[in-house]
This record gives C-alpha cells, structure tokens and sequence, in this order.
C-alpha cells in the first residue's frame, strides 16, 4: 500500500525538532562556528563611519556595480582593481532571537516535508529501516547542505564556514533519516474478523 504525505505527520514533525536541537547544540554547545565570523580592525571607527552613512537595513556591494556595462567603465575597473571588494548586510534594528528561532525551525520544518513528500512517492509502506534511511538522509542532506553552495560561492563566504555549514548539513539529513526510519509507517495489517 502507498504511503500518503499524512501518514507522515510524526516523522516530519519529529525530525524537525531532532534537526531543530541539533542545530542548538552546533551553535551554542559544540561552538566550531564560533571562528566563522571575524571582528573588523577598527570597528569603532567603521561603525561610527556607518552611523553617520545612515544607509538603511539592506544587502550592499562595494564597489557597487549595476551591470557588466558599467564594470567596463575605467572609473569602476579601477575601484574594482584597488579593492575592497566584498557584501555587507545591515539589519533593521535589533536581531529578534524568538522570530529567528521561529523561522529556522519553521525552514527545517518545509525541508523535511519535502523530505517526506519525496519518500512517499519513492517508498512503500513497510520499507526496513535501512532502504527508509537511505532515501530520506540523502534527500534530507540535499535540503539541508545544497541551498547554500551559491551563496558560498558567489558572497564571499570563508572555506572554514562552508565547511562547517557542510558537516551541519550532512548531519541534519542524517538525522532525518533515522526519525523517518524509526517511524516509517508499517505494512498494513488487516485483523481477521
């Protein structure tokens, strides 16, 4: 018998918060992020020179350039040559930690739905825990690493970062291939009468 995406409401919830606390414990108890994000020289200086900018919360390039036409221009290539070069994100006020834990949670949440809805197609009730955790950890890996190769590449982001996002990714997809495995819905059974 078919698997249907409800079937599925306990292995997508629970992987979800399995992924959710996994998280948690990368960030705040195992700490190999904290060496991702480096201080500025002169911060002081740079966050009064910002201040007194008054850009407003947004994604910035610097050198900023609108198309390739304008990166032909002498004026740009020399910006461009004499660097920096990089991205900056300002944020709008104060970072809330409750609607960020909500949306992370809410993101691991659609991942493994999709992870589910993926299984469901693939797989048949029943399945042994290995041909379940199998399919789902590969999807789930897919889900939790691959989103972020682009922005790796394209913003900068440091090697030791990626690497860290990497072994996150791959544990969370592993993760969510043994909640789908345990709790894979089991052959139908019918009772005799």
């Amino acid at each position: 018998m078919d698997v249907v995406l409800l079937d599925l409401w306990l292995p997508i919830l629970a992987a979800a918060v399995v992924v959710f606390f996994a998280s948690f414990a990368a960030h705040m108890v195992l700490k190999h992020h904290k060496g991702d994000w480096s201080k500025l020289p002169n911060e002081d200086a740079f966050l009064d020179m910002m201040r007194a900018a008054k850009a407003p919360a947004g994604q910035y390039m610097f050198p900023h350039c609108c198309d390739y036409k304008e990166m032909q221009n002498p004026e740009m290539k020399k910006k461009l040559e004499a660097g920096p070069m990089g991205t900056m994100t300002i944020w709008p006020g104060n970072v809330s930690m409750g609607r960020n834990l909500a949306l992370t949670f809410a993101t691991y949440l659609l991942i493994t739905l999709f992870v589910a809805y993926l299984a469901s197609v693939a797989l048949h009730r029943g399945e042994d825990f290995l041909a379940v955790f199998r399919f789902t950890a590969t999807a789930g890996v897919m889900g939790h690493c691959f989103g972020f190769f682009g922005h790796s590449i394209w913003y900068g982001q440091s090697r030791r970062a990626f690497i860290n996002d990497l072994i996150d990714g791959v544990a969370y997809g592993l993760l969510t291939g043994v909640v789908f495995g345990l709790l894979w819905p089991a052959s139908s059974v019918t009772l005799p009468v």
